[in-house]
């Protein structure tokens, strides 16, 4: 095995030519924690900034928030806020109230943040095809933060979150099937290339989380 060092535990079984490696979890002190949950927030804030401008939607609760944003006029920041209260219960059910605690934070963060950065920055021009697909790395690889830190960026990612720790189904693939549902309604309210390039963006986005987030691979809590 490359890389092997004395920080891997290992069991010898009666075999002496088998020999089975388990790797310890590690473990997350606050600071930890709490970078990795900033981190994941101005990523995802920073991507949703990306779609908000060129005109796009994503899949998930933030989905649905720009569909009804799109439709509506109303603030993204304060519909995402909104759609994902419902799914606060099953946290505190299901999961616990530590990462309840730490997904109501980082869904506030997101919201506010998504909010303020149109303020500050813009684009004059953008493909959308590049938005989507540099929108899709952004917000994946800030789900990916919240996750291996104890959070969610809210909604069906709190019900992924959940299923993967339980099953070890991976949570991007779960993801893509709600996206179904909110790309059907995203058709009434963008135009078709619009909606083609979210789509393209949507298969980053759900594509990079499944393959970089394995419950297997990263054990640190």
């Amino acid at each position: 095995m490359i890389g092997m060092t004395d920080d891997f535990a290992h069991t010898i079984t009666p075999s002496p030519a088998s020999v089975t490696y388990e790797r310890p979890k590690a473990s997350h002190n606050v600071f930890d924690n709490l970078q990795g949950q900033v981190f994941g927030i101005v990523m995802t804030s920073f991507g949703i900034a990306i779609l908000h401008a060129a005109g796009l939607i994503t899949g998930q609760a933030a989905g649905l928030s720009f569909v009804i944003s799109y439709a509506t006029g109303i603030n993204f920041g304060v519909l995402f806020f909104l759609v994902n209260l419902p799914f606060y219960f099953l946290a505190l059910a299901r999961i616990g109230v530590r990462f309840t605690v730490n997904s109501v934070a980082a869904v506030t963060g997101i919201s506010l943040l998504s909010s303020f950065l149109p303020t500050v920055m813009g684009f004059s021009s953008i493909n959308p095809y590049v938005a989507a697909v540099l929108a899709g790395f952004c917000v994946g690889i800030g789900v990916i933060g919240l996750f291996r830190h104890g959070a969610s960026g809210g909604g069906v990612g709190i019900l992924a979150y959940y299923v993967q720790e339980k099953t070890g189904f991976r949570a991007g693939w779960l993801q893509a099937l709600f996206d179904v549902v909110i790309f059907s309604a995203a058709a009434f309210v963008v135009d078709f290339e619009s909606l083609l390039a979210s789509a393209l963006g949507a298969v980053v986005l759900n594509a990079f989380v499944s393959f970089n987030h394995r419950a297997d691979w990263y054990v640190a809590r």
